[in-house]
């Protein structure tokens, strides 16, 4: 069988995985996707910390995939629940594996007895779950045939016989029973051991002596438990452990002797599928938990329809930011929709200040993100296309613009986006050019607009520049426009109150009502003669 993954589709290559990686992971951050997917730090045991960054693709074959995988998932908790307990074992594994290199001794091949251990306990964990599990996704299919052909495999069971019997069990050995000789000094003269038990000593108590529960039978002690290192002298505490591990290596040699060639090869080659799928079921579980956790708070999720990447969609019903649902920003978190047409390649997203409009830009940007995981994203339904390149252009701090002006920066932070961007890419940009003036502000984003037409990306403009709203027609008939340029509109609840809906509608924006819906709100109107009329007339 070829190599086995959760993530790519058999036969998969390295090569394929490279040529569809993202153009860049800035988004990553800028998103905030890491508080949404949350990997496991493991780099303290010696593995490799995962990053969020090393699992978006652009290939449309991978993501289907994957969706199939993660609806199965959703559909049948247990797939998760085993997945879950898998991790931990599964990473013994790979631990053992990494540790137990080097020529074949006794001692080392004790370890690699209670890796075949581990092996089985894993197998016995997918085979007794996940073997009766309805699935329709090819990955989770691809697993329960390996899993089936390992376990009723002749060798599998071979071995499972073996490890059962009680001399090569030893992941149930507990403790063992010492014989100690002391020289006139009563110092530790020679050891040995006496029996090996399958259960551990634990401390006796008064009323186990008073009754005379700690006879030759007893697993307690007659004295406190103490340890070996703190409560013997140190050559006396090294002779009673190389005395230990002499006699169990005396007492299991024969075992393992012909028992080594097994191990040997169970060790080499039965566990590298285990291992190899062990980031896959790290990222699932952490991208399913996710979704779980926020359908637990009432949230919807869908599986996204994957379009082909040259037919440049993205269409969203009811997508909303799911950072505010996990921070719990808002008791109620209003959705929009959105999609690309012939009409609308970049929006323009114009309206009144905290009127959602760069939570709805990033609402974008996390279901496109979100998508090219190849997870479920935060809308009732969802068709998109994958892109080669997420773009973000927010604001930053002062700090950042290293002795450049905050203007300067902004334009140099663009304009390296520019250079790169291509109509397979989407570009989101928050209040750009904010810092200057309304005439520079305007002159400079009314160019950048024209090179987006030209070049045909996908995205959203957020911004308070609304002189940009009135000039569609000359930068959708600049020459050589490759992609329309329309407006969104956050709307008001109460034009006369000034309450914000954080709706955004598709309509044509008029700046001087956001100035005085605001001004009603705050009983700032001229309440002159005649003043309300003309009010009404407009």
């Amino acid at each position: 069988m070829e190599n086995l993954s959760l993530l790519y589709p058999g036969g998969y290559s390295e090569e394929k995985r490279a040529f569809y990686r993202m153009k860049n992971y800035d988004f990553v951050k800028e998103l905030q996707l890491e508080s949404l997917i949350i990997l496991v730090k493991d780099g303290y045991r010696g593995m490799t910390d995962l990053k969020l960054r090393d699992f978006f693709s652009t290939d449309g074959e991978v993501l289907r995939y994957r969706l199939d995988i993660v609806e199965d998932i959703l559909k049948n908790r247990e797939w998760y629940d085993v997945f879950c307990k898998a991790v931990p074992v599964i990473r013994n594994v790979s631990d053992m594996s990494r540790a137990m290199g080097g020529e074949f001794s006794i001692e080392s091949a004790l370890g690699s007895i209670r890796f075949l251990e581990m092996y089985i306990e894993i197998v016995d964990l997918f085979a007794e779950n996940i073997l009766v599990l309805e699935t329709g996704s090819k990955g989770l299919r691809a697993l329960q045939d390996k899993v089936r052909e390992v376990a009723e495999g002749e060798e599998y069971r071979n071995l499972k016989r073996e490890l059962a019997k009680e001399e090569t069990n030893f992941g149930l050995v507990k403790s063992i029973t010492l014989g100690v000789n002391l020289d006139e000094t009563l110092h530790v003269q020679e050891a040995g051991i006496v029996s090996v038990n399958m259960e551990r000593f634990h401390q006796g108590t008064v009323m186990d002596k008073l009754l005379k529960k700690t006879g030759k039978e007893s697993m307690s002690y007659i004295t406190p438990l103490f340890s070996i290192n703190k409560g013997l002298h140190i050559g006396d505490a090294k002779a009673v452990e190389t005395s230990t591990r002499s006699a169990l290596n005396t007492i299991f040699a024969r075992t393992i002797r012909s028992f080594g060639p097994a191990v040997q090869k169970y060790f080499s080659l039965n566990t590298s599928w285990l291992v190899q799928i062990l980031d896959d079921i790290r990222f699932l579980t952490a991208g399913v938990k996710f979704i779980l956790d926020m359908e637990e708070k009432g949230f919807f999720f869908c599986k996204p329809e994957v379009a082909l990447m040259d037919e440049k969609r993205c269409n969203l019903a009811e997508v909303y930011n799911p950072v505010l649902a996990v921070k719990e920003v808002e008791k109620t978190v209003v959705s929009n929709s959105f999609s690309y047409d012939e009409k609308g390649r970049f929006y323009l997203v114009t309206g009144p200040n905290h009127g959602g409009k760069s939570i709805f830009a990033y609402s974008i940007g996390m279901a496109q993100a979100l998508f090219q995981l190849g997870l479920f994203v935060p809308a009732r339904r969802a068709c998109i296309s994958p892109v080669t390149g997420i773009f973000t252009h927010f604001p930053v701090s002062d700090e950042n613009n290293y002795g450049k002006g905050r203007l300067e920066s902004e334009c140099a932070r663009l304009g390296k986006i520019m250079e790169v961007l291509e109509d397979t890419d989407i570009l989101l940009m928050d209040e750009s050019f904010a810092s200057t003036s309304g005439m520079e502000a305007e002159y400079i984003a009314s160019e950048v607009l024209s090179n987006i037409g030209v070049i045909g990306c996908g995205g959203i403009f957020v911004t308070h520049i609304h002189d940009l709203t009135q000039k569609l027609e000359e930068y959708n008939h600049y020459p050589g426009n490759k992609g329309k340029i329309d407006n969104l509109v956050a709307q008001m609840e109460n034009k006369e109150g000034g309450i914000r809906s954080y709706k955004v509608e598709r309509t044509t924006p008029d700046g001087l009502s956001y100035a005085r819906d605001i001004a009603a709100r705050y009983g700032l109107l001229c309440r002159l003669p005649g003043y309300a009329d003309r009010d009404k007339m407009e």
